[in-house]
């Protein structure tokens, strides 16, 4: 592999950050927005959400928050975890979200813990899961 090469496929390389977020009961909902401008894409990818060592013995239900569009006033929320301490106090997915993105603590009063990252790459470069023929 000459230089060239090398070089090209680091400028096409994603950027990723890692990203997270606390809910609790004074902080109940979080809103994710790309911090990278310009011509990129975004993606977040959520990988685990967990209670904190705080929390009490209750259900606390973490959703996500349609986005408030004119259009689709029928969106509901989606339940992605329902934790609690003496049964389920973490979650490991794998779940891709394009940002903006709103969390909220439905139920309980936290704190749950969210973690992740943000991945930007170039606009029109290769997708994740792809396959590109090498010469």
């Amino acid at each position: 592999m000459n230089r060239s090469s090398t070089s090209s496929a680091a400028e096409k390389a994603p950027t990723v950050m890692l990203w997270g977020c606390e809910l609790n009961q004074e902080k109940r909902t979080w809103t994710v927005k790309p911090q990278k401008e310009g011509k990129q894409d975004c993606k977040l990818l959520l990988s685990t959400i967990c209670l904190g060592e705080k929390a009490k013995e209750e259900m606390n239900l973490v959703e996500i928050l349609p986005p408030a569009s004119q259009e689709d006033k029928k969106a509901k929320p989606i339940t992605i975890a329902s934790l609690q301490a003496s049964v389920l106090p973490m979650v490991m997915m794998g779940l891709e979200l394009s940002p903006p993105v709103t969390f909220q603590l439905r139920a309980g009063s936290g704190p749950v813990f969210l973690s992740g990252q943000e991945c930007y790459e170039k606009k029109g470069g290769k997708r994740r899961g792809g396959s590109e023929t090498q010469p």
